[in-house]
């Protein structure tokens, strides 16, 4: 049931810690200027907010439909469904990469009304559109990671274990550290029965980062949490789709601690740009630090910081 609420609750995810530490404006606009955005009679700037949060450029978008179509594979092999085949899935992919196109162009109008039920492309929304490039890589990388997906080790792994219990597949869940709402999007979680082993598993469709392992901590720290599983019965997985690499990790309960250690740090320094931290009411904006870098480029709010340096 919805309750309207002038201010967002608080909560913390480790995207919300990365736009915190990129840029404290970009954070007041997607986590606070943004709420209420989709209402029609809010002030222009949360409606705008809120458009700007919602536009995706290319990379990002294929790696959400590529997410999408694998979940739905698994999903299918565990209900006993038909399984997709490789040009299906590439298939199903294109035809959502054509809406957003069509909607970012054509229907332009139906993003600006509905910005949560249509696509706009951060290339044509600040850019010339769509290059002949940009189009052959993004074909080029649909067809390298769904063709890595059927040989990885988590597919191959599902298709052969006489004996796996999934927990988790595609799931958005939250738990609670000290009091604050901790939010965390699992992949594909599973044991592996005959090694007494569960399997935490991050599909990736981009380049190796230093800060995958510690995405992946957390999700740990969430099944030792809510679960009971002893950390050190968790197995945490990295399917590198792009290159077909597959990194695995076990953590020390040390390492879990870090990381914790981390996350109420990063909660700290947030809780102070709020004016009133029983509200979740942010400062004035302008307490919200610009950081210019080359980043600021591909930013989806980019327009808002033009129109300050502008005036």
């Amino acid at each position: 049931m919805y309750v309207h609420r002038d201010y967002p609750d608080f909560s913390w995810s480790n995207s919300r810690h990365k736009t915190f530490l990129e840029c404290a404006r970009k954070y007041y606009h997607q986590y606070y200027e943004s709420h209420n955005g989709w209402l029609y009679e809010s002030p222009e700037e949360n409606k705008a907010a809120y458009r700007l949060k919602n536009i995706k450029n290319i990379p990002i978008l294929l790696g959400d439909e590529i997410h999408k179509v694998i979940d739905r594979q698994l999903k299918n092999f565990l209900n006993g469904k038909s399984l997709l085949s490789a040009n299906e899935m590439m298939g199903l992919v294109t035809q959502n990469l054509n809406k957003a196109y069509l909607d970012s162009t054509k229907f332009r109008q139906h993003w600006f009304q509905k910005p949560k039920r249509h696509q706009m492309l951060h290339e044509i929304y600040y850019g010339d559109g769509l290059s002949s490039e940009e189009v052959s890589a993004a074909k080029i990388k649909l067809e390298l990671c769904l063709e890595n997906f059927f040989t990885s080790k988590t597919y191959q792994d599902i298709l052969t274990k006489v004996e796996m219990h999934v927990l988790h597949s595609e799931d958005f869940q939250t738990f609670e550290v000290n009091g604050v709402d901790v939010f965390v999007v699992l992949d594909f979680v599973y044991k592996d029965v005959s090694q007494e082993k569960w399997i935490v598993v991050d599909w990736k469709t981009g380049k190796e980062s230093e800060d995958d392992r510690k995405q992946l901590a957390f999700y740990a720290l969430f099944l030792s949490r809510e679960h009971n599983i002893p950390i050190e019965d968790i197995v945490l997985r990295n399917e590198y789709l792009l290159s077909g690499k597959s990194q695995e990790y076990q953590l020390t309960p040390f390492e879990i601690d870090s990381e914790q250690q981390l996350m109420n740090d990063s909660i700290y320094h947030m809780l102070n740009y709020l004016e009133d931290p029983v509200k979740n009411k942010p400062l004035d904006i302008e307490q919200f630090e610009m950081h210019q870098t080359k980043r600021c480029y591909s930013c989806n709010f980019r327009e808002k910081c033009e129109k300050v340096h502008l005036k």
